[in-house]
C-alpha cells in the first residue's frame, strides 16, 4: 500500500479491516480466501475459501481448539474476486463507500421467504488435527442458517427461563449443550469420522 494511500486513510479516520484467524490461540490477521481448498461440506466436494467470522473466537472458547479457521463453499469467480478485494479492502471502510454499498444491498438484496429457506439447508463441515496429525472430520445437515438462528435463538431463551447459570459468558453450546444444533428442528445427527 502507498504511503499516500495510507496517509489518505488515517485523515479519513479508516483503519483498513482484514480477515482473521485463530493461530496458536491468538487472533491473527490474514488476507480473506487466503486458503483455498476442496471440502465435502455433506452434499459433494466443492471448492472452499476461508472467511472471516466470529467462530474463529467463539469455536476456541467452547473447544479449546488453538488453531481455527472458517471455510465457506465457493465458485472459482467467487473466489478470485475475494482475493481481489484484499487490495480494495481499506477504500470499504471509507464513510461514502459504506453509504454507496449499504444503498445498493437495500436496493438488490432480499433474504429467502420461508418456502426458499425450507429447500435450503445448510451444511456444516469441521476438522480438527491433533498435534501427531491424526484427524477427525464433522459433518451435520441444518435448517437454513436464518431458520436456525431462529430456532437455536428461542431454545437459548428457553433454557435460560428454567435454568440459572453461573455469571459470565458463554457460548450457545457450553450454555445449553454440545448437542444443541442436533435437537433443533430439521437437524440431522452429527456425523464423525
Amino acid at each position: 500500500m502507498s504511503r499516500l494511500f495510507q496517509k489518505a486513510l488515517r485523515r479519513s479516520g479508516t483503519k483498513p479491516q482484514r480477515h482473521k484467524a485463530k493461530r496458536d490461540s491468538k487472533i491473527t490477521t490474514v488476507p480473506l480466501a487466503y486458503k483455498v481448498r476442496r471440502i465435502d461440506f455433506g452434499d459433494g466436494e466443492k471448492d472452499a475459501m476461508s472467511i472471516p467470522w466470529g467462530d474463529v473466537s467463539t469455536a476456541y472458547h467452547t473447544t479449546g481448539i488453538p488453531n481455527i479457521e472458517v471455510f465457506i463453499p465457493g465458485s472459482p469467480r467467487m473466489i478470485t474476486s475475494a482475493k481481489r478485494a484484499n487490495y480494495i479492502r481499506p477504500l470499504l471502510g471509507i464513510s461514502l463507500a459504506q453509504k454507496l454499498i449499504k444503498a445498493r444491498i437495500a436496493k438488490t438484496v432480499k433474504g429467502p421467504d420461508e418456502a426458499q429457506r425450507a429447500q435450503m439447508p445448510t451444511f456444516v463441515w469441521g476438522e480438527a488435527t491433533n498435534a501427531r496429525g491424526q484427524r477427525k472430520t464433522a459433518r451435520i445437515r441444518t435448517a437454513n442458517g436464518y431458520s436456525l438462528t431462529v430456532t437455536g435463538s428461542l431454545a437459548v431463551i428457553e433454557h435460560l427461563m428454567t435454568n440459572t447459570p453461573a455469571g459470565g459468558a458463554y457460548t450457545p453450546s457450553k450454555l445449553v449443550g454440545a448437542d444443541l444444533v442436533t435437537r433443533l428442528p430439521d437437524s440431522g445427527q452429527l456425523q464423525i469420522s
